[in-house]
């Protein structure tokens, strides 16, 4: 396969047009232009594939992880959407695995659905744990909703003790 480098760079952002020479670089970028390369149905076949319970999920996971691809988030979140019961709360498993800082918007809507709001816990623990969210005034907000969930009340324990301890 080849890739024509700079188009891919354009298309990504890495090359703007205001300053075409220019370049950012960095591993965002590095994850964005893996995502073109692969494509989207590449991206779509591997969530299906993770979350579909046979052998090879996991490393169809790990793929997804690795490039903390934003496409495999929503796509999953899609999957969310579309779907109940098992389905919608592996394809939010996934999102926990991938993480990716869009799922951000995301977690409230799973915190207040009793089907995945565990896992939406997770998402969040995850984002903070990995930093791609600071804990602020929206991440405490969060952990309030999750705090009146008396499942939730020890996740949401272990997350504050964490965050005290890394500041």
């Amino acid at each position: 396969m080849k890739v024509d480098w700079k188009e891919l760079a354009i298309k990504i952002g890495s090359i703007r047009s205001e300053s075409p020479n220019c370049e950012s670089g960095g591993n965002d970028y590095a994850r964005r232009a893996f995502e073109e390369i692969l494509g989207d149905e590449w991206v779509k076949d591997t969530v299906e594939y993770a979350i579909s319970g046979r052998g090879g999920q996991e490393i169809a996971m790990n793929c997804l992880r690795l490039l903390s691809s934003e496409k495999g988030c929503m796509y999953a979140y899609e999957i969310y959407k579309e779907s109940n019961s098992e389905r919608a709360s592996e394809a939010v498993w996934l999102i926990k695995h991938i993480c990716n800082k869009v799922s951000f918007r995301w977690i409230e809507e799973f915190l207040n659905d009793e089907n995945v709001r565990g896992w939406g816990l997770e998402v969040l623990d995850q984002l903070l744990f990995t930093e791609k969210v600071t804990p602020n005034d929206e991440t405490e907000r969060l952990l309030c909703i999750a705090e009146k969930i008396d499942d939730l009340k020890n996740g949401v324990n272990l997350i504050r003790g964490y965050l005290q301890e890394r500041k």
